[in-house]
């Protein structure tokens, strides 16, 4: 059972590397003053979150002459973002 715990948790450091790269973990003062409404500590959160949020949006796209390639979708990107926006807005960290 510890072997897989240990497993699972290289899997997430890795695919967190693989999505963040080497940025850091965000401080708990930016999350605190994000949840309390502040406009930048949100934004900060919003541009960690960007690569993950990119990835997550992209769509296979065919071309007036038939060839297949990936791009973000937009409303989706955007869709996901105010999902995290309204999301830090519910946290409540203290309950």
């Amino acid at each position: 059972m510890r072997n897989r715990k240990n497993q699972n948790e290289l899997f997430s450091q890795n695919v967190r590397k693989s999505i963040f790269g080497s940025k850091q973990k965000l401080k708990t003062k930016t999350i605190l003053l994000a949840v309390s409404g502040d406009t930048e500590a949100l934004m900060e959160v919003v541009d960690t979150y960007k690569p993950y949020i990119e990835k997550l949006s992209m769509r296979v796209v065919m071309d007036e002459n038939g060839h297949c390639r990936e791009m973000v979708d937009e409303t989706v990107k955007r869709s996901l973002e105010v999902g995290l926006i309204a999301a830090i807005m519910k946290f409540h960290p203290y309950i």
